[in-house]
């Protein structure tokens, strides 16, 4: 109760709450390790129907009960092979508002949250954002690369108040998210 009261009185102590509850590595590692993360998915545009995404959101932190309107988290996953997967979302760098950003495979909340819900166990309630065709897998991994290699920074709200130049995870994920062309 008491930490719902300090979260809802400042909103940059929830962004410090935020950030660093999300994963176990620090910003600079996010950020030093998104090469990797390009190199990945330039993999996905060699051959994409080895490949399918899904698109997630879920609570901001393991231990709110719902998602709420500014704490949600919204982050892909990567199938490969049917049986293999990865997740990544766009990440803050640092404490507060505004910050570097980088796109994350494998967070460890991501993965945790996901693992969890496949299972049957709900606890960071999960749910899966229905697109209707389904994901185009080489034009969403191009739009990633195309984010990963701009100047978009970080800004914690902008999914409520959106910022040019920048994204969080729910709006790197829209922009970035290209849904398949209907068979005619």
């Amino acid at each position: 109760f008491i930490f719902l009261l300090i979260i809802s009185s400042c909103s940059s102590i929830q962004a410090g709450l935020y950030l660093s509850s999300i994963d176990d590595i620090d910003g600079k590692t996010v950020l030093e390790n998104e090469p990797e993360v390009k190199r990945y998915l330039q993999l996905l545009l060699i051959d994409p129907d080895y490949y399918s995404i899904k698109a997630y959101e879920r609570t901001g932190v393991s231990y709110q009960i719902k998602r709420t309107k500014l704490l949600v988290h919204s982050f892909y996953v990567i199938i490969e092979n049917k049986n293999i997967f990865h997740t990544l979302s766009f990440y803050g760098t640092s404490m507060g508002f505004y910050s570097e950003g980088a796109w994350r495979l494998d967070g460890d909340s991501d993965r945790i949250s996901y693992t969890m819900y496949i299972q049957g166990s709900n606890e960071w309630d999960v749910k899966e954002i229905r697109i209707e065709n389904g994901i185009a897998v080489y034009e969403t991994a191009r739009n990633i690369i195309e984010k990963i290699d701009s100047t978009v920074r970080y800004y914690y709200r902008d999914h409520i108040n959106d910022k040019p130049n920048a994204d969080n995870c729910n709006t790197a994920l829209y922009e970035t998210l290209v849904e398949l062309q209907a068979e005619p």
